[in-house]
């Protein structure tokens, strides 16, 4: 038996983990998360993120925060669930599902990878985590169907939509979309303000979204605020953060504004926010603005992981709110409207 040296290079070459750029593939991350997934089924979450990380160092990489991201947007796309056993974190491969994106192509959410006969088609880039697939005919719809690979809409992905998980939070139980709309949503949380919202002092500070969508984003945490953001607002409920503890730590809430006295409810995390703005814009009449132009979608918002996860399945993420879509994609939004 001989051995052969193989140098660092050679397996990140193999592995196909560097990209023409010099960064950290997140596809190829992706794929060395899949494989252990596949094979072992339920895994201790730390066990599977240690393996990944093993193979990245082994390719010469010691930036391997890549590897815990690429696994969250594994779990966000379906292809696997977290399940708690007692104190511990397993991770669990889900049953692999298909949904047609348009043009032909599909996106296969499954880590077992599709069925031979089935052929691939491009991702989309080295960042692009989704798995694409060639819907050609009705032999691949059977090919698929044998084995055990189903076919779901992109309406039926979202359900349940991701604001009602905040809602059920609060309210202390699960409820359906067909009795709490995105509008109720807000209702509920400016109820929750009145209640229980914490009078804010002079010394606070503050930033919320004033400007009307549309219109640049911009950002809060910078020395003065920027685009939509403004240190001060009229009477009314905004969506806002508050400078916590330190320079770089920013609470999200909504705040009111009555006589430039202050009252603000905290959210559980960004997310909420982000749900929370979508939120106030549908009941006050305001939808936050969508961009459509050449088959690219442009968000002017920042937007809840399983919108950005939808728009990731549907389309190439080509900027930090842009997406190139397929010429007969189907129309995400209206399940929003």
């Amino acid at each position: 038996m001989t051995f052969e040296k193989i140098t660092k290079e050679q397996v990140a070459d193999a592995l196909g983990l560097v990209t023409s750029s010099g960064e950290i593939s997140e596809q190829a991350v992706a794929n060395l998360l899949r494989h252990p997934l596949k094979r072992w089924g339920l895994a201790p979450k730390a066990s599977l993120l240690g393996y990944a990380r093993h193979q990245v160092r082994a390719a010469g990489l010691e930036d391997v925060s890549a590897v815990t991201k690429v696994l969250d947007r594994i779990i966000a796309l379906g292809e696997a669930d977290e399940v708690h056993v007692g104190q511990d974190i397993y991770v669990a491969p889900a049953l692999p599902r298909w949904i047609s994106v348009g043009e032909g192509i599909a996106a296969y959410l499954g880590v077992s990878g599709p069925p031979p006969d089935v052929s691939l088609a491009p991702t989309g880039g080295e960042h692009a985590v989704v798995q694409r697939i060639h819907i050609g005919s009705d032999d691949d719809v059977a090919r698929l169907h044998l084995a055990g690979v189903r076919e779901v809409t992109i309406d039926e992905w979202v359900s349940p939509l991701g604001y009602l998980r905040h809602v059920g939070r609060r309210v202390g139980k699960p409820v359906r979309s067909d009795t709490t709309t995105l509008a109720d949503f807000w209702d509920l949380l400016e109820t929750e303000l009145s209640r229980e919202g914490l009078p804010l002092g002079p010394d606070a500070e503050v930033r919320m979204v004033t400007g009307e969508p549309g219109q640049f984003f911009g950002s809060y945490d910078t020395p003065e605020p920027v685009g939509r953001w403004t240190a001060a607002a009229p009477d009314g409920v905004w969506c806002a953060f508050r400078r916590g503890y330190g320079e770089s730590h920013w609470h999200p809430v909504i705040i009111s504004v009555h006589n430039e006295e202050c009252r603000a409810l905290d959210l559980y995390d960004h997310d909420e926010w982000r749900w929370a703005l979508l939120a106030r814009g549908r009941r006050i009449g305001m939808d936050e603005a969508i961009a459509t132009f050449g088959g690219k979608v442009r968000l002017g918002f920042p937007a809840p992981k399983q919108i950005r996860t939808a728009m990731d399945i549907l389309g190439v993420s080509v900027g930090p709110w842009d997406w190139m879509l397929y010429s007969d994609a189907p129309d995400l939004w209206a399940i929003f409207r």
